[in-house]
């Protein structure tokens, strides 16, 4: 101890002493290990920390298994029978979405909650405080008007009435009964993952003899908490039992048999979980980088430092101890960078949260807590001994004799070699950041070229529930919709006005089964599914999406018309390709259902992304499949926000008790489904930028130092007739080579590394040619300059000076 008290203070001594080097050696290594801890505290928050429920581990989420290997939503009477016939579970609970709009003091709001089993809460083992859990008899069609509420809710409208419990409240005209409120804290991740974050829960009190409790009324999602000590496998094997049991029992009731297990924490973070590997590991490149910059730094400065070392080693110091007292100088380096990187991630973390896209989870929770800390803390000592080890051996392995010597300047081959090696390094290393960097620009342009199949400047969106008593009747629905539209019609500056059940790119997923006339199957459940959309007359004009072929619906469309249909291009050809779907009838949802004959076909629209292939599309008028939530769309020739405000009165004037909700915009739903891969965008690109820069120096550092080295060389080499071009192409020449072969290594190992990126690419291959052609050529020209700086210089060289020079 008294040793390293010893190398410490000696340490303070030398990096005080040097105030440049430290001051460039902290920079590169604090934007390293702060890059490194602020991404890992993402995905400590995200990935690592357990979910926020006891024994989180045990849920997970279960989903029927459909045709073509995938998984999805599952039924109410499945997931009775799942409950009632396995053993495996604690508990398995069903879930769906709820909007109710809440009335009585105050704006009326729409608020979004959950239908679930009276269980949820037990399963998920949090309690409301203050009240109670739902009661196994609330969970019926005629008890279950009663409702617990989220915390903030219970603050925002009830001013955190201690008194609530019991207390009613309006919700869409009818009256339920407050049981209890979710303490501070709680979140529902599950509605926020599958729905969105939910602010008031009722029981799902479902009547089993009403159609939406059909089994192929595939709208509920089913949670379980496992038994203790019970395998992911071993439930698996017992749910597929179950379900290969229910196809028999009822054949056309599904289409294949299997259930599938998800942890609940792979159910949030799967879609994101690559993304945010990657980026930690190109993070973990350029801290890489930052090492190489720094151990060349070291390198050089051990050549300066040879007399000294030599003296301490003539005094008795043994190669060991030299050793040791040049990584206690790394590993404080590396400490005082790691204190510095710290500081950067506070500002970092901000960044993040506010560059991240909605769908990670949690990001109110990304802090720097006690792993973070350890975390940042190990990776500054690994890399206080990854930069200085090989210096430290380099410059504790040295002639004594020589380096005692008067004026020696102990420049040996090792060293240089050592030096090259490194920075070929940084070169490969920065490429294969560069690369990828590259591969997800061209993807994000690709993404940004797909037209959409609509045309979203200029259009403002908002949602409507005509919701409540007055509502019961769907006539009276489409009457408040007709005089809304014409309202907002009228409005100056409104160009065309229509309302949709389901826009597109807005989240929603609204599938019904697409059962063909002329196509019958013996089980209607392996029928395609397609996308259904509820419109008004004007809805094709409001959007711009172009009609193909036949007619748009019109005002002759009416309730007692015969039922017509409009579909996709996408539709036609899958289900009709070598043939003219226009008259063709179907019937959507069951095969009892109306036949709609198809009178038109329509341009494809993006629904779920724009990397995402168009599905099977198809309109029905509002007016013969009425809809009481929908979507107002309003097309304006210029700014259309200015309209919100009017548009808004207009539907206050027809009912000032339906709230209006989810103001946006086209553009921005366009904007938002691109997030993700912005997002990944935006951070890999800053990486390799970073690392392209350091990679820069890195070389520079080295021609620079080699300059220097060989000042007499080049002194000699101009006295005896050596022009100022031919010691540049010397320079440059070497630093070239150095960046040709760190460009061929780079490469390489992109070419391999590159791969995982597959799941985040679109429209371009992992090993495109022509951005692995692009950026090697971007590298060498960054090189060529890093090259030339101190090329230029050494072509300054005042011979009669160089050759006096030691």
């Amino acid at each position: 101890m008294n040793e390293l008290s010893q190398d410490i203070r000696y340490g303070f001594r030398m990096l005080r002493a040097r105030p440049g080097f430290t001051a460039v050696a902290v920079i590169a290594l604090a934007l390293g290990i702060g890059a490194n801890t602020a991404i890992f505290s993402l995905i400590n928050s995200v990935l690592l920390r357990p979910l926020p429920y006891p024994e989180a581990e045990r849920l997970v989420m279960l989903e029927e298994n459909e045709m073509g290997g995938t998984s999805s939503n599952t039924s109410y009477a499945t997931t009775k029978d799942w409950r009632e016939r396995s053993s495996s579970f604690d508990n398995i609970s069903a879930v769906r979405d709820w909007s109710v709009t809440l009335t009585g003091e105050g704006e009326p709001e729409m608020l979004r909650g959950m239908r679930v089993s009276s269980n949820y809460f037990s399963l998920l083992g949090v309690k409301p405080a203050p009240g109670r859990e739902f009661l196994p008899e609330e969970d019926r069609p005629a008890t279950r008007r009663v409702v617990i509420l989220s915390y903030g809710l219970w603050q925002r409208r009830f001013g955190s009435d201690a008194e609530i419990v019991g207390k009613p409240v309006a919700l869409s005209g009818q009256t339920f009964i407050v049981a209890g409120v979710m303490p501070r804290g709680f979140e529902d991740l599950i509605s926020a993952r599958l729905f969105q974050k939910a602010e008031l829960w009722a029981p799902l009190g479902y009547d089993e003899s009403l159609p939406w409790a059909c089994r192929t009324c595939r709208h509920i999602q089913a949670v379980g908490r496992l038994k203790p000590g019970v395998s992911f496998d071993q439930a698996s094997l017992e749910m597929n039992t179950i379900s290969q049991n229910l196809l028999v029992e009822h054949p056309t009731d599904y289409a294949v048999a299997g259930v599938t297990i998800i942890p609940l924490l792979d159910k949030f973070v799967g879609a994101v979980r690559p993304a945010l590997y990657i980026l930690l590991g190109a993070v973990g490149l350029v801290l890489l980088i930052a090492c190489a910059n720094v151990a060349n730094l070291l390198l050089a400065r051990a050549t300066q430092r040879q007399k000294e070392i030599a003296i301490r080693s003539a005094l008795g110091g043994s190669r060991g101890r030299l050793v040791r007292q040049l990584l206690t100088e790394s590993v404080m380096l590396s400490v005082i960078s790691a204190v510095v990187g710290l500081l950067l991630v506070w500002w970092g973390i901000e960044v993040l949260v506010a560059v991240a896209p909605p769908a990670i989870l949690r990001l109110n929770e990304v802090a720097v807590d006690a792993r973070v800390l350890g975390f940042t803390l190990a990776l500054s000592l690994l890399t206080g001994i990854i930069f200085g080890l090989a210096p430290a051996l380099h410059a504790s392995k040295l002639d004594l004799n020589a380096a005692l010597k008067e004026g020696a300047r102990g420049s040996t081959g090792a060293g240089h070699r050592l030096r090259n090696l490194l920075a070929i390094s940084e070169i490969a290393l920065a490429l294969v950041l560069l690369v990828g960097a590259g591969l997800l620009v061209r993807s994000f342009i690709r993404v940004l070229d797909v037209t959409p199949g609509f045309e979203p400047a200029n259009l403002i969106t908002m949602n409507v529930s005509a919701s409540g008593t007055r509502y019961a009747e769907d006539a009276a629905v489409r009457a408040f919709y007709d005089e809304v539209l014409n309202r907002v019609a009228a409005l100056p500056g409104v160009e065309t006005t229509a309302v949709v059940n389901n826009l597109p790119l807005g989240g929603n997923k609204d599938m019904y089964g697409f059962h063909v006339e002329e196509k019958p199957r013996a089980n209607p459940e392996e029928d395609p599914s397609a996308e259904r959309y509820v419109v008004s007359t004007d809805y094709l004009h409001a959007m711009r999406i172009p009609l193909l072929a036949g007619r748009e619906f019109t005002d002759q469309d009416g309730p007692t018309a015969p039922p017509v249909m409009l579909i996709s291009e996408s539709t036609a050809r899958s289900i009709w390709p070598d043939e003219n779907p226009i008259g063709k009838r179907v019937s959507m949802g069951g095969t009892d259902g109306p036949l709609r004959t198809i009178v038109g076909i329509t341009g494809n629209v993006s629904h779920y992304g724009l990397d995402t292939p168009p599905d099977l599309q198809a309109y029905v008028p509002q007016a013969q499949w009425t809809s009481s939530d929908m979507q107002l769309v309003v097309r304006t020739p210029g700014d259309s926000k200015s309209l919100v405000e009017a548009v808004r009165n207009e539907i206050r004037v027809v009912d000032k008790d339906l709230p209006v909700y989810r103001v946006t915009t086209m553009e921005q739903l366009v904007s938002g489904s691109v997030a993700q891969r912005r997002f990944t965008l935006i951070l890999l690109s800053l990486m390799a930028g970073l690392a392209a820069t350091l990679a820069a120096l890195g070389i520079f550092s080295v021609m620079s130092y080699s300059v220097t080295q060989r000042t007499q060389e080049i002194g000699i080499r101009m006295a005896l007739g050596a022009k100022s071009t031919d010691v540049l192409k010397l320079v440059v020449g070497e630093g070239l080579l150095l960046a040709l072969i760190g460009v061929g290594a780079g490469l390489a190992a992109a070419a391999c590394l590159t791969q995982v990126m597959s799941s985040l690419l679109y429209g371009i291959g992992a090993h495109d040619p022509l951005t692995f052609s692009g950026i090697a050529v971007l590298l060498l020209g960054i090189a060529t300059l890093a090259c030339y700086i101190p090329a230029r210089r050494a072509t300054k060289v005042d011979p009669m000076v160089a050759l006096r020079y030691e």
